[in-house]
């Protein structure tokens, strides 16, 4: 079995300030879809503009897929490559054929899924526990059918998703298989009941139930995603550790459905663009000026020159701090190794 899921955020980190600049990314978003069933009312995906804003609505094609991850696997560097961003990725049919081939190729020493649970479905159990994906999280958006309905704009029962996971975690168990582990999550509702009940609903389903921090999404121009006052959310401690510059580009990079790549996770509208995979390799994408000019701009204490990192508070959620790094420095690395190492 995998360790529990809240366990990995404990684990010893590498220090960001001495290691910089990295070979590779340490943490990769693969999104093979940006298309999903739901329409969940603190999602982008709700919003009437979202694709026209998201530049469409895309499956990434297997052979593109393959190829990106065997160019993750030859740099080596990836500890946690998560199949998600945007979007229910069980869409895409090809899913675990990804996920497979990334175990087999070693692309990552994580592979982890996140979905809703809909199509969690009977006819997947086996290719879903062969594959060798690690953590398969699932994401509830309320903690009773009303509360369910009304955040998801869908009319999948509550209980139906229920149902999947309990069938899975069964067809696994007698599997005799140890993976993948089963984290049930629901953003935190500012109602306990609704926390309990949630909670509830899915221990002894799932492996590890929890109910996790308000997620920021950068408050796109259509508002306020959270529906909590910013100074009140940042008031919590999920985003107590305050700093100037966001680690997140120096080791983190997003793999988006139409092949595009940028430096976040919260960057749905793709501002931070740093490359294109269907002109350019992963390493190159990694090496790249854009990439180094945006690391070059945060640690100068620049980052409101730059679209979607201006009035971003995402950075405060991240454990590491690279602060202490001066730019000069940073430069001095880059110069003499003519780029990130290899």
């Amino acid at each position: 079995m995998s360790s529990n899921y809240t366990q990995l955020r404990s684990n010893p980190r590498l220090d960001l300030v001495s290691a910089v600049p990295l070979p590779g990314p340490i943490s990769v978003y693969l999104e093979v879809t940006n298309i999903c069933n739901f329409k969940c009312v603190f999602c982008p995906e709700s919003f009437d503009t979202y694709e026209e804003q998201a530049g469409g609505l895309f499956r990434s094609s297997d052979d593109d897929i393959l190829a990106i991850l065997d160019q993750l696997a030859s740099l080596g560097t990836v500890k946690t490559l998560s199949f998600y961003m945007m979007g229910e990725p069980f869409v895409h049919k090809s899913l675990m054929d990804f996920v497979r081939h990334a175990k087999l190729k070693k692309a990552a020493q994580r592979l982890i899924v996140t979905s809703n649970g809909t199509l969690l479905l009977p006819k997947i159990f086996s290719s879903v526990v062969a594959s060798g994906l690690d953590y398969l999280r699932i994401s509830i958006y309320g903690g009773t059918e009303e509360r369910h309905r009304e955040r998801t704009q869908n009319n999948t029962p509550l209980a139906r998703i229920r149902q999947n996971v309990a069938a899975f975690r069964q067809f696994r168990d007698q599997a005799g298989a140890s993976t993948p582990f089963i984290y049930a999550k629901m953003i935190e509702s500012q109602d306990e009941e609704e926390n309990n009940a949630f909670r509830k609903l899915f221990e002894g389903v799932a492996d590890e139930v929890n109910v996790e921090p308000v997620m920021n999404w950068n408050d796109p121009r259509e508002g306020n995603l959270a529906g909590i006052p910013q100074q009140e959310m940042l008031a919590t401690p999920y985003f107590a550790k305050r700093k100037n510059a966001c680690p997140f580009p120096f080791y983190t990079m997003v793999i988006h459905s139409d092949l595009r790549v940028s430096v976040c996770c919260v960057d749905w509208s793709k501002q931070l663009i740093i490359g294109d995979l269907r002109k350019e390799s992963v390493s190159a994408v990694w090496a790249g000026e854009k990439l180094r000019n945006i690391q070059m701009t945060h640690l100068y204490g620049r980052r409101s020159e730059l679209p979607g990192c201006a009035s971003c508070s995402y950075l405060y959620t991240a454990p590491d701090n690279i602060d202490a790094l001066s730019p000069i420095e940073f430069e001095r690395r880059c110069q003499s190794s003519s780029g990130p190492q290899r």
